[in-house]
Order: C-alpha cells, then sequence, then structure tokens
C-alpha cells in the first residue's frame, strides 16, 4: 500500500527557490524595498465632539486606509467604505460613541464623513512634477 502525501509536503517538495530579482522596467525606475516599523504616535486632531468630549482622527491617515477605502467603494459601495473608513480613523471606542449618538442629524454625519474622506484622500494626492 502506497504511503499517502499530505498537501503540504507535496507543495514543499515541489517548491522552486525565488526567482532572480526583476530589472527595473524603465531606465532610471527604482524597486522599492518597503519594510515593516514601529508605528510613531501619530498627531491626531478633533473630528467632532460629543457633550464636550472631543473624537480625534489622524491628521495624516495611513496610505493603506485611503487605498482600503477605495477598493471597498470600488467592490462593496460607499456605505461599506464610510464604515470602515470611521471605524479605521476614530478607532473603536470614537466610532461607538458616534454610532450611539441619538441625535445626530443627517447633516451632521455628512460633515463628519465629508472631512473624514478628504483627510484620508489627501494622502493619495501624488507630488506636483
Amino acid at each position: 500500500m502506497a504511503a499517502k502525501v499530505t498537501a503540504s509536503k507535496k507543495a514543499a517538495s515541489r517548491m522552486s527557490p525565488p526567482p532572480a530579482p526583476l530589472a527595473p522596467a524603465e531606465p532610471g525606475f527604482e524597486v522599492l524595498r518597503l519594510t515593516t516599523a514601529p508605528r510613531a504616535d501619530e498627531k491626531r486632531v478633533p473630528l467632532f465632539y460629543i457633550d464636550d468630549v472631543e473624537y480625534t482622527i489622524p491628521a495624516r491617515p495611513r496610505m493603506n486606509v485611503a487605498l482600503q477605502y477605495m477598493h471597498l467603494a470600488k467592490d462593496q459601495g460607499d456605505a461599506v467604505a464610510a464604515d470602515y473608513l470611521l471605524g479605521s480613523l476614530l478607532g473603536e471606542d470614537g466610532y461607538r460613541a458616534l454610532r450611539e449618538y441619538d441625535q445626530l442629524t443627517p447633516e451632521q454625519f455628512q460633515q463628519i464623513t465629508a472631512i473624514a474622506t478628504r483627510q484620508t484622500m489627501g494622502a493619495l494626492e501624488l507630488p506636483k512634477a
């Protein structure tokens, strides 16, 4: 009787060494090497107050938040993207406070989401040549 080979063992035996880095596609093109560094304390700015409690968002939201927001807006719609964005920027406690605030008006919600979106999407602006 032949021994059974699990998928992980089979895959490991077929693995080849990683390919050599490719030459840049364009002259003068520099390949980026991204590394993960510890997050420094980020500067935060107020977005709104509820009963004199300040709720803040990052002054310069991270690029991956902006990219995820765009991805969700494209694939799942604006409501899902806005939910993700506010949760990411405000954090769990801040977003819960906003969701549980019974007197939030549509105009206030629109203003909060517009500011959060502008703040985040500003991170995607390309440098001017």
